[in-house]
C-alpha cells in the first residue's frame, strides 16, 4: 500500500453538534430492479460477507498510518506486526438483523486500536452520518510517503474485482483492474474508503474512523443492551474505551 501526504480539506460541521437526541429521516429507498434482489441480499448480509475481503487491506492502512495518528502507537503496532498467528477482529455490530446500514469493526483489542466503518449499497448514506463520516475529496492522488505534518493520508492498493465487489451495485468485470483508496483527515482520525472498478473513477464506498481511546479501563463489551443517547434505541455497543450505536452511528470516546 502506499501512503502519501494531501491538501487540507476544508472545514465540514460535524452531523452530531451539539450532541443531542435528533430524529432520524427516512433513508431513500434502493429498488431492486434491475439488480434481481441485490438489494434485499446485501441488507441481509452480515459484515464480514460485505466487508471480509478488503479486511486486510483496512488494517494495513490503520497500522500504517496509526502513528501518525495517535502517536505513540507505533512500537505497539510494530510488536503485533512480528507477533505470529496474529490478525484483526472484524465485528459487525448490526449482524443477525436486515440493515441497509452496516455498521463494523476492524482492529485489535489488545492494542485498542480500532477502524470504525458504515458502508450503505449503491449510494451514500444520507444520514444521520456521525462525525467520523467526512466528505474528503477522493482525488488526486499525492506523493507516496508518510509526513508528520500532513493534513491528509491516503494509501491504495489493486484488490481482486472480487473483493470489492460486495461493497458495489453492480460487480467489477473479471479481471478489471480494480484498486482501492483509504483517505483518512488527520486531524479528525476519519477517513474516507473509494473503489476504482478499473475506469479511473472513486466511487466512495467507506466511510470510518480511527480509534485508540486513551483511557482504556478494565471493561466489558456490552452489546445491544445500552440505550443511545442521540437514537434512543437499545443498540449501543460498549467496548473499553469507547461506545458506538449500531442504528445512528454515534461515537463516544470519553467512557
Amino acid at each position: 500500500m502506499r501512503f502519501g501526504p494531501q491538501e487540507t480539506p476544508s472545514e465540514t460541521p460535524s452531523w452530531f453538534e451539539p450532541p443531542e437526541r435528533v430524529h432520524q429521516p427516512r433513508r431513500p429507498e434502493l429498488s431492486d430492479r434491475p439488480q434481481d434482489g441485490r438489494v434485499s441480499e446485501w441488507a441481509a448480509a452480515r459484515c464480514d460477507e460485505i466487508v471480509g475481503d478488503i479486511r486486510g487491506v483496512l488494517w494495513r492502512f490503520t497500522e500504517g498510518v496509526a502513528d501518525v495518528l495517535h502517536p505513540g502507537m507505533g512500537v505497539a503496532v510494530g510488536a503485533a506486526q512480528r507477533a505470529t498467528k496474529w490478525g484483526p477482529a472484524l465485528i459487525g455490530l448490526n449482524d443477525g438483523r436486515a440493515a441497509d446500514v452496516k455498521i463494523g469493526l476492524v482492529g485489535s483489542e489488545n492494542l485498542g486500536l480500532w477502524t470504525i466503518f458504515r458502508t450503505r449499497l449503491g449510494q451514500s448514506d444520507h444520514g444521520p452520518r456521525p462525525a467520523w463520516c467526512v466528505d474528503l475529496p477522493v482525488g488526486p492522488l499525492g506523493a507516496e510517503g508518510i509526513r508528520e505534518d500532513a493534513a491528509v493520508l491516503s494509501g491504495v492498493e489493486e484488490v481482486k474485482p472480487s473483493d470489492v465487489a460486495p461493497l458495489l451495485l453492480t460487480a467489477p468485470a473479471a479481471g478489471a483492474p480494480t484498486r482501492l483508496l483509504a483517505r483518512v483527515d488527520v486531524r479528525r482520525c476519519a477517513g474516507v474508503v473509494a473503489v476504482d472498478v478499473g475506469d479511473g473513477v472513486w466511487q466512495r464506498r467507506m466511510f470510518f474512523t480511527i480509534v485508540h481511546p486513551a483511557s482504556r479501563a478494565a471493561g466489558h463489551h456490552e452489546t445491544y443492551r445500552v440505550v443511545c443517547p442521540v437514537c434512543g434505541r437499545r443498540r449501543l455497543a460498549q467496548f473499553r474505551g469507547f461506545d458506538v450505536c449500531s442504528d445512528c452511528g454515534w461515537l463516544n470516546t470519553q467512557t
